[in-house]
């Protein structure tokens, strides 16, 4: 008998900054997906827009009672989610290599900066979604889904076409 085991996809979002429309056009955009994640600077002040997804706080979610992080598990990859303000801009990578170590996860999902990216050290993975609304760096309005199949992952940076 053979297990067959479902590709997981995981969406994933950050720093909306009080625009509600854009954490329903992801969820319309994307039906069905696993887990949906946010990042945090969602500014949802009213958390019923957030229902269903796995969220934590963000520098601008003052009156949240979010999480500042967060640990999920997909398929074997342990996964920390964070909005990222806490990084610095001096050895950040020092800094998110260091947390992925301490709590012994492979992949690494922050915000905070706006800017999409996608990078793979060794045996970690660092994943920004950058802004679904107040973009910075020359980067387009977006958000991020992460396939994982099998202990493989594939990151997809999808552009807001609203």
């Amino acid at each position: 008998m053979f297990l067959v085991m479902k590709m997981k996809k995981i969406v994933i979002m950050s720093d909306n900054h009080g625009d509600q429309s854009m954490i329903d056009y992801v969820k319309e955009q994307e039906q069905g997906a696993d887990y949906f994640i946010h990042c945090g600077d969602s500014e949802a002040y009213d958390m019923r827009v957030l229902e269903g997804f796995i969220c934590v706080k963000g520098n601008n979610d003052w009156s949240l009672d979010l999480p500042k992080e967060a640990c999920l598990n997909v398929e074997g990859v342990p996964i920390f989610i964070t909005h990222g303000q806490y990084f610095g801009y001096f050895n950040r990578e020092l800094v998110m290599n260091d947390l992925l170590t301490r709590h012994h996860c492979r992949v690494l999902i922050s915000g905070h900066t706006h800017m999409p990216m996608f990078e793979k050290d060794g045996d970690f993975y660092y994943i920004n979604p950058g802004s679904t609304t107040l973009p910075r760096g020359g980067s387009d309005r977006s958000y991020g889904v992460l396939l994982i199949d099998n202990g493989k992952l594939d990151f997809r940076l999808k552009k807001i076409q609203k």
